[in-house]
């Protein structure tokens, strides 16, 4: 090896001398410095042609260049904004792998087709021509407010941007940048034939957005458009493309109004909406049949939010979906009023609907907000959990009292994980509901509060038998599931016991399985709790818990 080095070491000194003595007459040090610099290039580029990730066939480079740089999802509706914009930057790190590289992805137009309109004119333009005829997908971001553009400098308008030859193979734009609404009303200028997604979420605070001419420059511009995201604007309901459309977003601010209606109405081609609701437009005393009906037969997914239980008159009634679509409704205050409670019926199964009621629905108790969601079927509900006062309650218990009438009254099963002490008290508010199973999991501090709420009308359950006379709660409950919680066998044979001498005098059934699942176990042996338990008639099931005296499983 070093007879080898030292022959090429003589071979480029010789080169190298040749070189420097042909280029030192005129340029001197820096000739000399600028012909290493090529030599080392040229030499760079020679060594990267042979390494294994340049001698790839291209089928495998373009797959893993797809694979990288999200290829395959830059025109879906759903992909963040900052996904593209990391396309971008993976894009240039990539290309700093090798010349070869380089030269691969500059001449390959499906690796430009995510084009961010605040790129400098020069490279943008540049970018646009490297995409050929591939199918583009125009964006802008917001800045952070560091970066926000000067007060005073304008942006480029469109006729200063090099985008309107290429406007026939726009599919994509999205945006949430309010400083480049003016530009995308310029795009009036030029047809989009082939745009598909339309993405504005740069909310500018019109004086009036229900009829702000931003629909005026979306008129006849969008012949085969799918999906639509729209925040704080509404397109007019005459359009002709509202029936082409699959998707639909339309994002807070938004009033619920007829003009809404009518769009909604004229989305009879619609897989996927969601709308999200801050007040409604019309005047309370227009007449019900004035409103017009609105049905969706090829919807699959449905997402409603509603700042008020209220709001939801004249529209819920009026919705015609198939009872297979994915439905969830969320109300973001609790309910002030029994005003449109009968309405949540009718969403989650709706009259005459021609099949069974939905069975078992859960009611998740969440830990992360003061919400339970009473899901049934392919239908949720969403609510705030009032303030412990006893009239909004009183609403709470109320509409789900309706809830389970629709359903006939069905066994409901009630989910709580890692729950406050606001939410054990919104489990003790359910204690007269058809509950048959009560699932709970990481309760360890709370766990006495659980099991009182569970066994008892008291904050504490009590420490031996109770007279016949108490108003036991949960009496429908016939399973309890406890899950990853540190827990001592004797509260599960005192939570049973003390109600055992009620259920034997009047001939009733009670909890008839627990189930303890990756829990820590400590106190009475599990056989012996087993037994105990055995006895009076209730099977009690341990999974994957060690108890801390034995150390067994």
């Amino acid at each position: 090896m070093k007879a080898l080095t030292d022959t090429l070491t003589d071979r480029v000194d010789a080169f190298l001398k040749e070189s420097f003595s042909v280029e030192r007459r005129d340029g001197g040090d820096e000739a000399e410095i600028a012909i290493c610099e090529a030599i080392e290039v040229i030499i760079r580029r020679r060594r990267n042609r042979r390494l294994v990730h340049s001698r790839l066939p291209a089928d495998i480079i373009h797959h893993v260049f797809s694979l990288a740089l999200d290829l395959d999802r830059i025109h879906e509706p759903d992909l963040p904004l900052e996904v593209l914009e990391d396309h971008r930057k993976q894009l240039f790190r990539m290309r700093c792998v090798s010349a070869t590289w380089n030269e691969f992805l500059v001449s390959g137009p499906r690796y430009w087709r995510a084009v961010n309109l605040r790129t400098p004119p020069d490279i943008l333009k540049t970018n646009l021509q490297r995409a050929e005829k591939a199918p583009l997908c125009i964006y802008t971001i917001a800045p952070k407010e560091r970066r926000r553009r000067t007060p005073g400098t304008a942006l480029p308008s469109l006729d200063e941007l090099p985008l309107l030859a290429f406007m026939g193979q726009v599919r994509t734009i999205r945006s949430n940048d309010g400083e480049f609404l003016p530009l995308w009303k310029e795009l009036r200028q030029g047809r989009m034939p082939t745009l598909e997604t339309l993405d504005l979420t740069a909310y500018v605070d019109w004086s009036d957005f229900r009829h702000e001419p931003v629909a005026e420059w979306l008129w006849d511009t969008l012949p085969v458009v799918r999906h639509v995201v729209a925040k704080g604007w509404q397109p007019l309901a005459s359009v002709a493309w509202l029936g082409n459309l699959r998707s639909l977003e339309l994002c807070r601010p938004t009033m619920l109004d007829m003009n809404m209606l009518r769009i909604l109405g004229q989305c009879s081609n619609l897989s996927s909406l969601r709308a999200e609701v801050d007040g409604t437009g019309w005047n309370e005393e227009e007449p019900a049949d004035s409103f017009p009906n609105i049905s969706l037969p090829n919807l699959s997914k449905l997402e409603l939010d509603f700042d008020v239980l209220q709001d939801i008159r004249h529209f819920v009634r009026r919705l015609d979906i198939p009872q297979s679509a994915q439905g969830s409704l969320g109300i973001v205050f609790p309910p002030q009023s029994e005003e449109a409670v009968e309405d949540l019926p009718h969403f989650v199964f709706p009259e005459g609907a021609g099949s069974k009621p939905p069975t078992n629905p859960v009611l998740h108790i969440l830990s992360a907000a003061d919400r339970v969601t009473y899901t049934a079927g392919t239908r949720s509900i969403q609510f705030e959990v009032p303030e412990l006062t006893e009239e909004p309650w009183d609403l709470l218990e109320n509409m789900l009292v309706v809830l389970q009438n629709r359903l006939n009254n069905p066994p409901l099963t009630v989910q709580i994980d890692s729950p406050e002490e606001n939410q054990v008290k919104t489990l003790r508010r359910l204690a007269n509901l058809n509950v048959q199973r009560i699932e709970a999991r990481c309760i360890n501090s709370l766990l006495d509060q659980i099991f009182a709420a569970i066994g008892s009308r008291h904050e504490n359950l009590p420490s031996g038998t109770v007279a016949d006379g108490h108003n036991w709660p949960f009496e429908s409950l016939r399973e309890l599931i406890l899950e990853r919680t540190d827990i001592s066998l004797s509260q599960i044979a005192r939570l049973v016991g003390i109600r055992h001498r009620y259920l034997r005098t009047n001939s009733k059934e009670w909890l008839k399985r627990i189930t303890l699942v990756d829990c820590n176990l400590r106190g009475l042996s599990l056989p012996k709790t087993t037994q105990q338990l055995a006895d009076i008639g209730v099977t009690l099931v341990a999974e994957r818990c060690r108890h801390s005296s034995t150390g067994q499983n």
